[in-house]
Formats: C-alpha cells, sequence, structure tokens
C-alpha cells in the first residue's frame, strides 16, 4: 500500500519528536503491508513553519537511510490553506510548499470549524496552474461533514477528498465515520490515507482501514482506494477510479 499522508519527520511538527519515533512509526507502518509513504509535515500552520524545503529534503534523506528502504519515504507536505497559495506555488523551486512527490497533488487542510468564502475561486485558480487540491480529511470537517455539497463543488472544480484511515474505523468518532461513508456513498471518495503522527496518539492504521472499506464498500473500491489511485497520483497522472454516486430515491 502507498500512505499519501504521513507524519514521520522528528522534531518539526506534532509528528514524532526523535530520529527513533520516527524509524519506529515507518516501520509500524510497513509491518501492516505499507511499501511507500509520503512525508507531510505541516507547512505555514501555526508555530510549524517549516518554509524551506531543502531542509525538509535533507531530513527526508537521514530518514530513508535509517529506514534502509523499507518503506520508502517520499516528499510532500500538509498545507493549511490561505488566499495566498497561488503566490506560494508561483516562486516554483523557492516554494515552500512541496506538492505530494513533487507531482501535479498539493495536500490541503482547512481550519475548523468553518470555511474560508474564497476557497471555491482559489481552488479554481489553482485549475488553471494543473495543480490538483487534496483536501485533507473532510470528513473531521464540520462544515463537510454537515453538508457535502461544500466538499462537492470543491470537487467539481478539480479537487480529490483523503478521508482519514481512523475516521473510517471509528477513531475520530461516529459522525466522522458516517461522514465517510455519506462521502463515498455521494461519489466524494478519492484516497484513503493514515494521517499518522505517532504509534501512541495516532498509529497506522492503513491496514485495517481497508479491510473495513472490503466488507462494507466491496474489493473495488479498497483496490481504488489504497492502491490505484495512489499509484496514480505519486505519478501525477488523473486518478482512474471514481466511486458512483448512489441513485437518489
Amino acid at each position: 500500500m502507498i500512505d499519501l499522508h504521513f507524519h514521520c519527520l522528528p522534531g518539526i511538527d506534532d509528528g514524532p519528536r526523535t530520529w527513533d519515533e520516527a524509524v519506529a512509526l515507518c516501520r509500524e507502518a510497513a509491518s501492516q503491508g505499507t511499501t511507500t509513504l509520503v512525508a507531510t509535515p505541516h507547512v505555514l500552520r501555526d508555530d510549524w513553519i517549516n518554509d524551506d524545503p531543502a531542509v525538509r529534503d535533507d531530513m527526508l534523506f537521514e530518514l530513508n537511510t535509517r529506514l534502509e528502504g523499507l518503506p520508502v519515504v517520499l516528499a510532500g507536505c500538509e498545507y493549511l490553506f490561505s488566499s495566498n497559495v497561488l503566490q506560494l506555488l508561483e516562486r516554483g523551486e523557492w516554494s515552500p510548499l512541496t506538492l505530494l512527490h513533487r507531482s501535479r497533488y498539493l495536500l490541503i487542510e482547512f481550519r475548523t470549524p468553518v470555511l474560508p468564502p474564497d476557497a471555491e475561486s482559489i481552488f479554481h485558480e489553482l485549475s488553471l496552474l494543473d495543480v490538483t487540491p487534496v483536501v485533507a480529511h473532510p470528513e473531521r470537517h464540520p462544515v463537510f461533514a454537515a453538508d457535502p455539497v461544500r466538499l462537492e463543488r470543491l470537487v467539481a472544480l478539480g479537487a480529490v477528498a483523503q478521508l482519514t484511515a481512523g475516521s473510517l474505523l471509528g477513531d475520530f468518532g461516529s459522525s466522522a465515520r458516517a461522514a465517510c461513508d455519506r462521502f463515498f456513498g455521494l461519489g466524494l471518495a478519492h484516497l484513503v490515507a493514515s494521517d499518522a503522527h505517532s504509534l501512541e496518539r495516532r498509529p497506522p492504521r492503513l491496514a485495517q482501514a481497508r479491510e473495513r472499506a472490503r466488507l462494507e464498500w466491496g474489493e473495488e473500491a479498497a483496490k481504488g482506494l489504497f492502491q490505484t489511485n495512489p499509484e496514480a497520483l505519486l505519478r501525477s497522472e488523473p486518478l482512474p477510479w471514481r466511486s458512483e454516486p448512489a441513485e437518489k430515491s
């Protein structure tokens, strides 16, 4: 499996604190069948600035050296949405934003409890730059959970939605789990990732989530969400698998 949302660079956000913790977290993911991770430290969020991609790349090299290839860890970030995202991306190689495996896909989270009024217009502008926003854990955002049409509008503008493995398993409560099922039924589920932070607080549970998806949504859905689409994302290609919206009665 490929885990596209994983906090594993130590000491720079709310993920692991030390190299030993980072290695243990990655090895736990590997023990469950994950062969590739994308390191997604918080960027430009509160005290977690992390605005130098060269520093993050150096840390990534060190982590891969310690892991000796199992799993492989790729570059990325989790960006807290703001209206200056377009200007940040236009800085090119000097941008603090690292797209997932430096593809066309940018992992974006929204601060709760509201959505910025300019989100839709900014997402449209991102599409003109050939950047595809990946909306991180929408099932845990109260606006999306209460009104999936708000997520549907972003998807119509080219975004894709990444559900959290723990949400499928009930780790974030019944509301988040129900939102996952609702998004899937509406055709608004495209990827599942662990959003792992530590072995104690938020461990990687991708294998368990895939089994839950297989049992409740079917084998084709599990393969699409956990394998086919993540593989396409890393190749910077359009996601080939889409869940079919359930017919309205």
